[in-house]
C-alpha cells in the first residue's frame, strides 16, 4: 500500500535547495524546502491538508530512512 501512495506523491525535482526560494507558489516552495531540509517546519506552512499530510509523511520517511540506514562496513582492500 505505501509504495501505491508514493506513485500519487507530487515529484519535485530541484538540483538544489537554492532553486526552491525561486518558486512563486509558496506550497511548492515549501514542499521543496521540507524535501531538501528534511524539517517538518516547512510542511506547517503549507495551506492544502492534504498537501501538508504528504509533505509530513516524506519528511518522516527521510528522517526514518536516515536514522535507521545501516552503515556500509568499510572495504577491505586485498594486499598481496
Amino acid at each position: 500500500m505505501w509504495r501505491l501512495l508514493w506513485v500519487f506523491m507530487p515529484v519535485v525535482a530541484h538540483a538544489d535547495m537554492s532553486e526552491c526560494m525561486n518558486i512563486a507558489d509558496q506550497n511548492k516552495k515549501n514542499y521543496c524546502m521540507a524535501s531538501y531540509s528534511g524539517s517538518a517546519a516547512f510542511c506547517d506552512k503549507i495551506q492544502s491538508y492534504e498537501s501538508r499530510n504528504q509533505c509530513m509523511r516524506m519528511v518522516i520517511a527521510k528522517q526514518r530512512e536516515a536514522t535507521y540506514q545501516t552503515p556500509k562496513p568499510p572495504k577491505k582492500e586485498e594486499t598481496k
